[in-house]
């Protein structure tokens, strides 16, 4: 922690004498997430891919921060559009238009997603398929604008080798239950991986697979 502190004011200093340096941004926001600052370090990441759109790891680790902040969290601009697909979802809910008037007040003053999740949770709780509505929530959430998947995809369009970027991705849709999605994803990162002679990362791409594999056999 004490080298990331360092970092940290190194790069402000860099940013304040450059405030266009993307790399700069960047790194500062590896610091703050090494630092447990994840909504900090997604606003560097936000501002290093404004700066260089291409940015292919400033993509990779804005999903990392995003995940972190909660099943994939997306920004407080993305919230308004969750809230009207929450709707359509809940609308057949006993008390859900009360839930959904109590939700936007809770979002509206939250800085991250995941706290706004455990608010919802204690709202909707009681309510007749509650479980099954905030599973619904969570794979909407995921593929909005800013969302983990999202920067997952542009993280592999700017970089088409990132094997770690296959391989979140492909975790993401494994949380998601999405198996059809979550292999072939896993499948191009392991491929990747062998090239790069990664062994680190070949070892998780191989659990995950055996962990989708069980999760089929005891279906």
């Amino acid at each position: 922690l004490g080298d990331s502190d360092g970092a940290k004011a190194d790069y402000d200093r860099a940013i304040e004498l450059k405030s266009d340096y993307a790399e700069a941004c960047y790194n500062r926001g590896l610091a703050k997430f090494a630092l447990g600052d994840s909504d900090g370090a997604k606003a560097d990441y936000d501002r290093a891919i404004k700066l260089k759109p291409s940015y292919a790891e400033a993509y990779y680790n804005r999903g990392l921060a995003n995940g972190r902040l909660g099943c994939h969290s997306v920004a407080i601009a993305g919230y308004d559009k969750a809230i009207e697909r929450l709707k359509s979802i809940m609308m057949r809910l006993p008390g859900y238009a009360r839930a959904i008037e109590r939700l936007k007040s809770i979002i509206m003053r939250l800085p991250g997603y995941a706290r706004a999740i455990e608010r919802l949770k204690s709202i909707i709780m009681r309510l007749p398929g509650y479980a099954r509505a905030i599973e619904r929530l969570k794979s909407i959430i995921i593929r909005l604008p800013g969302g983990a998947i999202a920067d997952y995809d542009k993280a592999i369009k700017f970089k088409p080798d990132y094997a770690e970027a296959y391989y979140n991705r492909g975790l993401a849709y494994a949380s998601l239950k999405e198996k059809g999605k979550a292999r072939p994803d896993f499948l191009e990162a392991q491929k990747l991986a062998k090239q790069s002679s990664n062994d680190q990362l070949l070892k998780l791409i191989d659990e995950a697979l055996l962990e989708l594999d069980n999760k089929n056999k005891n279906k």
